[in-house]
């Protein structure tokens, strides 16, 4: 059986006592905005992934790791194996937590998918990823043990998205499929985005796209498509006889003050900066 708190804001939210073969969740929960008290090296005997939602501080383990840790990481500890993270001092924090256990993760371990020596995983969106945590423990119009075994599935295909995907080493098909997004992406910057035809265009739904992009490039498309944008207002600046009005339209964007503040955030200089720096 298991138990949701829906009412409480932080602390442990969800605590399932239900086997199943695949693996169970133990419990989970948040603390948000909490000074953290130390903490001592811990050994428990389940899995634990604890991610940041805010705030920084360090990850410790037994073997003498001692490792950055920020908002947007995910940390993930295993049976047995010592660890302690700290929080700065008088640094605000708060994180999402699941701690479970089952022989689908200890093959996962013995297979080198999840490896102790490789316990941090930086992921964003930081919205993105807390609301996928956040649907594994949602209660579920389902029976048991088909409810149990479903919140198993989620939390499998989260870490795979999360952990176990970004480790795996790029193929040679990937390449070339990562270049051909590349240079859809970079086509037509002075237009809007049309996603689901770029998505077709490269054989995929927008959804398994936008995953597929953001896992090999480390950016989401629209964030790739944004500094093609910047980069090519960059070269169109050296000419002075472009005004700049005309350079944001050439460029995709509304109006020039959304391009300077746009260019701003991503160079550090406004257009105007920019051209000055050239002479």
């Amino acid at each position: 059986m298991h138990k949701w708190v829906a009412a409480s804001p932080t602390g442990r939210v969800f605590h399932s006592a239900l086997h199943t073969p695949l693996g169970r969740i133990t419990w989970a929960g948040r603390h948000l905005d909490q000074p953290q008290a130390r903490m001592r090296m811990r050994y428990w005997d389940t899995y634990s992934a604890v991610y940041v939602l805010r705030g920084q501080g360090r990850f410790h383990d037994q073997d003498g790791l001692n490792l950055p840790v920020r908002a947007g990481d995910l940390m993930l500890m295993f049976p047995r194996h010592g660890y302690r993270y700290q929080a700065d001092p008088d640094e605000p924090w708060s994180e999402f937590f699941i701690q479970f256990r089952g022989p689908l993760f200890g093959l996962w371990v013995k297979e080198g998918l999840l490896n102790p020596k490789r316990p941090i995983h930086h992921i964003e969106p930081i919205e993105h990823w807390r609301t996928r945590l956040e649907a594994i423990i949602r209660p579920l119009d389902l029976p048991e043990p088909a409810q149990s075994l479903r919140r198993v599935t989620l939390l499998q295909d989260f870490l795979i998205d999360a952990a176990i995907l970004p480790e795996t080493p790029a193929t040679a098909r990937d390449e070339r499929w990562l270049a051909a997004a590349r240079a859809e992406l970079a086509k037509a910057l002075d237009k809007p985005p049309d996603w689901d035809a770029i998505a077709t265009t490269l054989g995929l739904s927008y959804h398994h796209f936008r995953r597929r992009f953001t896992q090999l490039a480390g950016a989401s498309p629209a964030r790739y498509r944004a500094a093609k944008a910047i980069e090519h207002a960059e070269d169109l600046l050296h000419d002075p006889r472009r005004a700049l009005r005309d350079i944001a339209r050439q460029c995709g964007f509304y109006d020039e003050f959304h391009f300077a503040k746009r260019f701003k955030t991503l160079t550090g200089l406004t257009p105007a900066q920019f051209r000055r720096r050239l002479g």
